[in-house]
């Protein structure tokens, strides 16, 4: 009986689970898809790279769909379940509510297993390899940009001129550029060769020359001067990142667990740069757990759906989401302003969820809304 039943169960939350994740994931990518839209098209990115950015951006995005799909599957399935009456059948059969959690944790668990994968593992490698698109494209439109006695393309305020070059090293001969960067002093700059070369890890392309004169003039005086090699660097520029990270920040958001608690103790948890890093490590296994608090929070907020009665369980399940999330962000905004511990102020909402979650659990074992709700009014009439 048990395994006929929980097996009934998991049928019934997996359904609107998968529908919910794809509609919520879609959703969440077509609002990321109009962010950066412009990248897209000022990187000429071809389908296969769309393709692959598409990949590294899933997690981020699974990351808050699965809680939402996770929440809306188990409410949705029990609702059924109750406005079919199907759950006065069990209670009337001797089962209680205690005897339908088992498939609901295994279910929340398992979306917070996989939300905490994706949060630790997923996550960090899907940045660094976007990081690592990001440069290799913006590293092949320059390249298409100049040819052989060709006026650059695509190089922002910078014009390049190149004689000739090397079918093979890929290396230029005769160039001459042009900074326009400071419009009202431009600096001319002619080498013998030169070449590109781009830095992942700073997110940026240089132009290096060799052996040869840079001119500049600045208030009726020119200055020529002579150099071994000089190198002029060119920014990437993509979105904020994929999770409205700027950029500058983004380091952190490619590291390990390991690596954050590293960075911590480097810096000191005290410090500013230590606490961010803290605050991350905390954050990827917070929102992990809270996926499986969520979940269980779906059952109890379903079964108060009744037959001929209004479902308030959809809209219900949501506000607790949302609030969940604020919660995170404000706790989030509170370590980044404050000296507390990072630890405690980003698991409070967990732990205020998970009280709430277990309150709730039991009052509807017990049957024990009438008296709440009883004792609610009195409380609110004096």
């Amino acid at each position: 009986m048990p395994f006929i039943l929980y097996s009934y169960l998991t049928a019934e939350i997996l359904a609107p689970f998968f529908a919910s994740l794809l509609i919520v994931s879609g959703v969440l990518f077509t609002g990321k898809l109009m962010q950066i839209v412009d990248m897209i098209f000022a990187l000429n990115i071809g389908f296969a790279d769309f393709l692959r950015l598409c990949a590294y951006i899933a997690p981020n995005l699974l990351l808050f769909a699965i809680p939402m799909a996770g929440t809306l599957g188990v409410i949705i399935a029990f609702t059924r379940l109750s406005t079919d009456n199907e759950i006065i059948a069990l209670k009337a059969s001797g089962l209680d509510l205690y005897r339908l959690l088992p498939p609901v944790f295994l279910f929340a668990l398992a979306t917070a297993l996989l939300s905490g994968f994706l949060s630790t593992q997923m996550i960090p490698a899907g940045n660094i390899a976007m990081k690592s698109l990001f440069v290799r494209l913006a590293t092949e439109k320059i390249a298409k940009g100049i040819q052989e006695k060709r006026f650059s393309e695509g190089t922002g305020n910078i014009v390049l001129y190149v004689d000739k070059i090397d079918p093979k090293t890929q290396k230029w001969q005769g160039v001459y550029l042009s900074d326009l960067s400071d419009k009202e002093n431009p600096v001319t700059v002619i080498s013998k060769s030169g070449n590109l070369a781009s830095h992942m890890e700073n997110m940026y392309v240089s132009l290096d020359l060799e052996d040869g004169t840079m001119h500049r003039s600045e208030n009726n005086i020119t200055q020529t001067i002579e150099f071994d090699r000089y190198q002029i660097n060119i920014p990437i520029d993509p979105p904020k990142s994929i999770d409205n990270t700027p950029r500058n920040q983004l380091d952190k958001k490619t590291l390990s667990q390991a690596e954050l608690l590293v960075q911590v103790e480097k810096f000191g948890a005290k410090s500013r740069k230590g606490n961010n890093y803290l605050i991350e490590y905390h954050k990827r296994i917070v929102l992990a757990a809270g996926c499986f608090i969520l979940c269980l929070l779906g059952l109890p907020i379903a079964l108060r759906s009744k037959a001929g009665q209004r479902n308030i369980g959809i809209p219900l399940g949501l506000v607790f989401f949302i609030l969940y999330f604020v919660a995170i962000t404000g706790a989030k905004g509170v370590c980044d302003n404050s000296s507390l511990n990072a630890g405690f102020v980003m698991w409070l909402p967990n732990i205020v969820f998970a009280i709430i979650t277990l309150t709730v659990i039991f009052i509807t074992a017990n049957e024990k809304w009438d008296s709440v709700l009883r004792a609610m009014q009195k409380l609110f009439k004096k």
